[in-house]
């Protein structure tokens, strides 16, 4: 299939964005930056700065659309057992591969002090092995390499990826995106009574777990059908620039309420409500740019470097947290974090060209 170069540059922005969160922004633009009061209500215009994490809500969206495209235009399906095997048999190799090498390079880098006798370390190395640490407090984020989390989700909806086309099927994908987001939304809101299951500020087990995370996917998989059935095409392209600043406003009033959540301005039983506050703003995003006609703001998400690097997301995304972890640690000066984003962007192009897609040639990999 052809490419839809706006997905490659949404993905583009998403990694960029997790990088500068993950190695500058969480350390200079903290929840609460900049504050300024209309009347008594507290208004953080640069709290976009502190969500680069968000980056990764917008990976499990496009997620969604991207593994549901062939079968939403019904160029593949999943109605026999070879089906079933051949769809398992491309994700087991478009993402094991490189997580095994990374993962093996985090044990040896961050986990070879540890001793072997030591029951923590062969647990973790199964888990590492099985790709199941999403399940268990202490493993959630993997010591050797913390990004891995979202991976393992990512690794856990594939695998029940072939049900939900199973029930799209028999019951139709309406039935199925609302129950999904019912699901989803009552996970979430019984994770606000386990507050000792947080991991990390924005993190909790059993919110981020699969079935708390599944609207994330399905919501892609929802932006997917609606492109593809032409839904409201016309209006669309009409509308495109406006739904684009539409969107935008979605997710910086989303990044506030955030920001209220974890400064405490708001109950944190409203937190179930962010996730779905920014499948909005995501989802209009990305429907506005899929039907914008050629302009500077699609120049924005379709030039061929922020392309690549949504092509090279995967690798990318596990390259960083990686080689952070073991060339920079907390020492964040401005020329270690150059050169190790330099580094990083030169390993990661050729992971993703010869372990990644080795298969391939070269111009078939790079923009168009």
């Amino acid at each position: 299939m052809k490419r839809l170069a706006v997905i490659n540059g949404l993905r583009g922005y998403a990694i960029l964005g997790v990088m500068y969160y993950h190695l500058v922004g969480v350390f200079f633009n903290g929840p609460g930056s900049d504050l300024f009061l209309i009347g008594n209500f507290p208004i953080f215009p640069k709290t976009f700065l502190g969500h680069g994490w968000l980056g990764v809500d917008l990976f499990f969206i496009l997620s969604g659309f991207v593994l549901y495209l062939p079968y939403a235009n019904k160029s593949r399906e999943i109605k026999t057992r070879d089906h079933l095997l051949t769809f398992y048999k491309n994700r087991a190799s478009r993402l094991l591969p490189l997580y095994y090498i990374t993962s093996i390079i985090g044990f040896f880098f961050i986990l070879h002090e540890n001793n072997i006798y030591d029951w923590s370390f062969w647990r973790d190395m199964i888990m590492m092995f099985t790709a199941t640490f999403n399940f268990t407090k202490d493993t959630f984020i993997p010591q050797y390499n913390y990004v891995l989390w979202s991976l393992g989700i990512e690794i856990l909806f594939s695998l029940i990826f072939p049900v939900l086309i199973y029930l799209i099927v028999k019951k139709g994908i309406a039935k199925v995106i609302m129950a999904v987001f019912y699901l989803s939304f009552f996970i979430r809101a019984v994770s606000c009574l386990y507050p000792e299951y947080y991991v990390a500020p924005h993190l909790n087990m059993i919110k981020d777990s699969l079935f708390g995370r599944l609207d994330d996917f399905a919501a892609g998989m929802l932006i997917c059908h609606l492109f593809i059935t032409n839904w409201k095409q016309q209006w669309f392209e009409k509308n495109s620039i406006l739904l684009f600043f539409i969107s935008l406003m979605l997710i910086e009033i989303g990044c506030n309420f955030s920001d209220y959540l974890f400064l405490g301005y708001i109950s944190h039983y409203f937190e179930p409500l962010l996730n779905t506050s920014f499948q909005l703003g995501f989802g209009l995003l990305t429907l506005a740019l899929l039907h914008m006609n050629k302009n500077s703001i699609s120049f924005l998400f379709t030039n061929k470097f922020v392309q690549l690097s949504g092509m090279m997301c995967y690798s990318l995304y596990l390259w960083h947290g990686n080689m952070q972890m073991v060339f920079i640690g907390g020492d964040r000066t401005p020329f270690r974090i150059t050169i190790l984003m330099m580094f990083i962007f030169v390993l990661s192009f050729l992971t993703y060209r010869f372990i990644e897609f080795g298969n391939k040639k070269l111009g078939d990999i790079l923009p168009k």
